[in-house]
């Protein structure tokens, strides 16, 4: 015989009130974690703080700001465009990626987009890659549209990106600092760190071209290792559709992606001429194509340090320094150089987090709906 409707409920009962257990343990869990989060960002900021502090001491802060001075309204403006623009061209390169994709948002959306995803990985010790999974959520109106090639857009601009960073690190290396004091194991890391970038890339950007599915194989051999989960097939057929449109990248969309390539050259480069304006300005100093290729990539190398502090607090100041020491420039213009630098990304990270105040819950709801089973999703962004 089957069981009595009394069993029947009380069965029901018991795993309704295992279900609510489960419940309140993920929350207590939930909260651990966000409490942990909340501890780890206080202590990054405080530990941040301190060593700005320290920094701004260490120069004099009257110093500090009569550099700040000699630069003027319109070399304090000129600077900030810089980096704006930079930024902007950032943004027009990985919308020339969305738009071969069929996703047509505005230069003015996927600004505030990329601004969103920018203030959470400055705002965030993540190692520079906190704010990519909401560029997805956000370009993808929270999941509800096409998602995949969303992701495959954003490995081509990192990639591209990484190859373009790599080719003026390894220039700099080469060029400029030969022409320095630095020593000769530092010279050499550099350029160790610049050679092997530029390799990984150029075996990614072959993979992709010859439609290579290593990735997806590697990760399927691992999988099939494991118990067999329900998320572990979900991964696996994700990674197979995103893979396809990453390869798809570099063989149907070329030339979308060589005038990603060629802006985002243009973002990168308006980097490199950033201490060009702010020298040119405060000291009258011009400098030259080895100079500012020097100037690169020592920062860049102390930069990969920056995420242990949100926004590089503190940590930036320091490189900078070393930087302007190496260069025979005072402290006190490093300072102000960085604290410039932060003025210009709080710009980007003020829209940023405007953008998401107004926008998270419109994308939490989207993505609500399209798990209901009545609302069909969207196909075209």
């Amino acid at each position: 015989m089957g069981p009595s409707l009394t069993q029947t409920k009380r069965c029901a009962g018991m795993i309704w009130e295992r279900v609510c257990t489960w419940g309140d343990l993920s929350g207590v869990q939930t909260r651990r974690i966000l409490g942990k989060k909340r501890r780890v960002f206080l202590i990054s900021a405080l530990f941040g703080l301190a060593l700005l502090i320290a920094m701004v001491w260490i120069a004099r802060p009257m110093a500090v700001l009569a550099r700040i001075s000699t630069l003027g309204a319109g070399g304090i403006l000129t600077f900030l465009l810089t980096i704006l623009l930079g930024f902007s061209f950032g943004v027009e390169g990985w919308r020339k990626l969305l738009r071969s994709y069929g996703v047509e948002y505005s230069f003015w959306r996927t600004f505030r987009v990329m601004a969103g995803a920018y203030a959470v990985t400055y705002l965030t010790p993540s190692f520079h890659l906190g704010g990519e999974p909401v560029r997805v959520f956000s370009a993808s109106d929270g999941l509800t549209r096409r998602s995949h090639e969303v992701i495959a857009t954003i490995l081509i601009e990192r990639l591209l990106c990484l190859i373009i960073i790599a080719t003026l690190l390894l220039a700099g290396g080469i060029i400029g600092l030969k022409a320095s004091a630095i020593p000769a194991a530092v010279q050499q890391g550099i350029i160790a760190v610049g050679a092997v970038a530029l390799v990984g890339a150029g075996i990614l950007v072959v993979g992709i071209v010859r439609q290579a599915t290593w990735a997806s194989r590697s990760v399927a051999f691992i999988l099939q290792h494991l118990p067999h989960w329900g998320w572990t097939q979900s991964v696996e057929e994700g990674l197979n559709r995103v893979e396809g449109e990453v390869n798809e990248a570099l063989s149907s969309h070329r030339r979308a992606s060589v005038k990603a390539a060629g802006l985002l050259t243009l973002s990168v480069g308006m980097n490199v001429v950033a201490p060009f304006v702010f020298l040119a300005f405060t000291y009258g100093r011009l400098l030259s194509i080895g100079e500012l290729l020097l100037f690169f990539a020592l920062s860049t190398v102390f930069s990969l340090f920056s995420w242990l502090t949100p926004g590089g607090i503190g940590i930036m100041e320091g490189a900078y320094a070393a930087v302007f020491g190496i260069m025979g420039l005072p402290i006190d213009g490093a300072i102000a150089f960085s604290l410039l630098q932060k003025l210009s990304s709080l710009c980007i990270v003020g829209v940023g987090i405007i953008y998401l105040s107004h926008r998270g819950v419109d994308l939490v709801a989207k993505r609500n709906r399209k798990e209901g089973p009545d609302e069909p999703s969207t196909e075209r962004a």
